[in-house]
Order: structure tokens, then C-alpha cells, then sequence
């Protein structure tokens, strides 16, 4: 009788210790499960992230190219620069020409947030759409050469002084312009941002 006794004790004890392994390889799966699917969703964000900062760049580029082309425009950085600011926003709502809208003061402006309209990223002033995660910025500044086109200096994209004024006397001749385009969405632990850079010269006028 003690001998059964014992018997079932064993098995109750075998039991428990099966349900123990069993309990902790399915959170350790769990786990697994859950930070591959945070891995995964991090990876599409970034992709997505890199792919809106490469469109912020190729929207300066083709604003740059087509005041080449249209015989109207006097400059060929008509539209790139205020010299009041020059934080800005591309306007792209898959109708209208794109351009950029300056009127931003930094990420805190609603208009930095990027849109979505029939699977399609929109980005511009107070336009409507379903909201998304993704916000980007656009900086422009200057590319001064020196007067005797010896020496060129690229300035900060908080500085907005013309070339020949302000930090940059004797620098007067521009000849391209520095583009830096940030996008910042959030995730668990913090807010993640990317910046690609690219500088568009006036080579038409070399």
C-alpha cells in the first residue's frame, strides 16, 4: 500500500515537472515570437523611413531640373529658398506639380506629419488623410563659393544668410545648395529618425 502511495506521489511530481517545462518553453516561444514580430515591424518602419527621406531629396532635385526646363524661371533655384527660412515641407498630393511650403518651424508642425490617401504617402499644407507614423522635414542652405571661386564653404542648415551676407562675407558666388531631409517616427522604447544628404549644384553654370 505504501508502495502505490508513493507510486502516485512520483507521478503527480513527474507531472508537475513536465507542466513546469512545458509552461516556460512556451513563454520563452512567446517571447521569441513577440520580438521578432517588434524586430520585423522596426525593419518595415526604417525601409519606409529611408524610402520618404530619399523622396524629400528627389523632390528638391526635380523642383531644381525643372526650373531649368521652363523658360519662365529666372533662377534655377526658384522655390528652394526663402531666406526667411529654410525649414520646409514637400507639397505632394499625387495631383498638383510638387513643390515645398517653408512656412515650418520644426517637427512640432502638424504639417511635418506624413499622410496617407488610397495606399499613397501625401505629405503638404493641411491636407487630409488617414494618419501614419512617419513626419519629415526638409533643411536647405546655401553652397557659397569664395569671390575668387577658389574656396567653397557649405553653411549650416540653421544658418539662412545669403552667400556675400552675414557669416558668409566674402563668399558671395552660390553655386549649389546643401539638402538634408529628416524623417522621425515613434517606437516603444524611443523616437527614431533617419537624414540623408545630398548637395544640388547649379552645373548648368559651370
Amino acid at each position: 500500500m505504501n508502495w502505490l502511495h508513493n507510486k502516485k506521489g512520483q507521478t503527480l511530481l513527474e507531472l508537475i515537472v513536465a507542466l513546469s517545462i512545458l509552461i516556460v518553453a512556451l513563454v520563452a516561444t512567446i517571447v521569441l515570437i513577440v520580438s521578432s514580430i517588434n524586430a520585423g515591424k522596426q525593419d518595415r518602419n526604417k525601409l519606409i523611413a529611408t524610402s520618404l527621406a530619399r523622396e524629400g531629396i528627389e523632390t528638391v532635385r526635380n523642383i531644381r531640373d525643372s526650373n531649368w526646363l521652363d523658360p519662365a524661371v529666372v533662377d534655377w533655384d526658384d522655390g528652394l529658398l526663402t531666406g526667411a527660412n529654410n525649414y520646409a515641407i514637400p507639397i505632394i498630393d499625387g495631383t498638383s506639380p510638387t513643390s515645398l511650403y517653408f512656412t515650418v518651424a520644426g517637427f512640432s508642425d502638424a504639417n511635418t506629419e506624413i499622410k496617407s490617401s488610397n495606399n499613397f504617402f501625401i505629405q503638404g499644407n493641411s491636407l487630409s488623410g488617414g494618419r501614419t507614423s512617419f513626419y519629415r522635414m526638409i533643411y536647405i542652405s546655401s553652397i557659397c563659393h569664395n569671390d575668387s571661386d577658389t574656396e567653397s564653404i557649405a553653411t549650416d542648415i540653421n544658418n539662412n544668410d545669403a552667400c556675400g551676407a552675414g557669416d558668409h562675407i566674402g563668399f558671395s558666388n552660390k553655386v549649389g545648395i546643401r539638402v538634408v531631409v529628416e524623417v522621425r517616427w515613434p517606437s516603444d522604447s524611443s523616437n527614431k529618425s533617419i537624414s540623408i544628404e545630398d548637395r544640388l549644384y547649379n552645373w548648368q553654370a559651370q
